[in-house]
């Protein structure tokens, strides 16, 4: 098998995968059922909710533009690490 089908093969398998772990997790595992929060949020007025969805919003915008600068410099840099390069002490 070449290099080329091992790293195909790799992240299909990769990507088959996540897509099954995803498929199978239970919808509470993707939010935390903390019932004093709950009650907290369910007891609050409007204002407070509103400003509840601002906080949210806040703290993510920092999350994704970090995630995409990473995606965005490992893509552009991904052929710097070639194997095909001969070495110096070669």
């Amino acid at each position: 098998m070449d290099m080329r089908a091992r790293r195909w093969a790799s992240r299909t398998a990769g990507t088959g995968l996540a897509l099954l772990a995803g498929i199978a997790a239970p919808a509470t595992l993707f939010a935390q059922a903390c019932p004093l929060c709950y009650q907290s949020a369910a007891s609050g007025s409007a204002q407070f909710i509103q400003a509840l969805k601002g906080g949210i919003v806040v703290l993510i915008i920092p999350c994704v533009l970090i995630c995409t600068c990473v995606s965005v410099v490992t893509y552009r840099k991904r052929d710097a690490c070639d194997e095909d390069e001969v070495s110096i002490g070669e």
